[in-house]
């Protein structure tokens, strides 16, 4: 059975960069649906695996969006300045976001996030056929990037995600970032998203004694080595393909990717 969840995360982790290279995602959106029936499979509790799966899922983001903002990086598609503004708040989000996902009961937290991601997904398509942030100035301010950093932090962390979901839309229409940087600068944001999250997912289960041994706290090593070598083959084709795409493409995609998701998570 353990060496069938790797291999199972492996394939997943390969599903996962593809999105994370092309959304600006750290891949959470694939990571976690798939991850709840991995878990499932592999015997793990059943009351703590929507936990598990969120706590997992951040931990591979770390190095999904390490790989995805140097190839941004290296196009010159992260804006910088943004992630400076952005991160304070990210970084207390993402803790907070832990704490809460490990009180929340598992059925509830897994409806949350499919109405989370129908949200958004309905956003960027309705924003999708006009040409926002393509041409307007940046708006770039302290004060209120801290505070939705912040939200996006608690959110992203609460549903094991990269921030990508929410970071994009926030960049590219609130801050005024064009697409393609907006992306490249979610998947930098994303970064220290991940390890306060994941931190807080380790800390929250770490000698709990109702959590299998060997986990990291509420972090599966297993699903984390599977997915993390999927994710570094095929996120690098994600970023090639998110610089061949005209935006106004990427955008709508983006958002009938997450309604797709998100409806099969509450019907499930």
């Amino acid at each position: 059975m353990a060496s069938i969840l790797l291999y199972s995360s492996i394939a997943t982790g390969l599903a996962a960069g593809i999105i994370a290279g092309l959304f600006g995602v750290g891949g959470g959106i694939i990571i976690v649906p798939a991850l709840l029936i991995l878990l499932h499979h592999a015997g793990l509790p059943p009351a703590y695996i929507m936990q598990m799966a969120v706590g997992t899922s951040l931990a591979t983001i770390i190095i999904t969006n390490l790989m995805a903002t140097f190839k941004q990086h290296s196009r010159q598609s992260v804006n910088w300045r943004a992630v400076v503004y952005y991160t304070p708040g990210v970084l207390c989000g993402a803790w907070l976001g832990a704490q809460l996902a490990v009180r929340l009961e598992g059925a509830l937290l897994q409806i949350l996030f499919g109405i989370f991601e129908i949200v958004i997904g309905t956003k960027m398509i309705l924003s999708s056929n006009k040409p926002q942030g393509e041409t307007q100035a940046v708006r770039l301010r302290r004060l209120p990037s801290i505070l939705v950093g912040g939200i996006i932090g608690t959110i992203s962390s609460l549903f094991g995600i990269g921030g990508g979901t929410l970071s994009v839309p926030a960049l590219n229409l609130i801050s005024g970032i064009p697409i393609r940087s907006a992306v490249g600068s979610s998947s930098a944001i994303g970064i220290f998203l991940a390890i306060s999250g994941a931190t807080g997912f380790v800390q929250a289960g770490w000698n709990s004694g109702f959590l299998p041994a060997g986990n990291w706290g509420y972090i599966v090593p297993e699903a984390f080595f599977g997915i993390i070598i999927g994710t570094l083959i095929t996120t690098p084709i994600g970023v090639r393909l998110a610089h061949t795409l005209p935006p106004i493409i990427l955008r709508k995609s983006f958002g009938y990717f997450l309604l797709i998701v998100g409806g099969k998570l509450i019907i499930s």
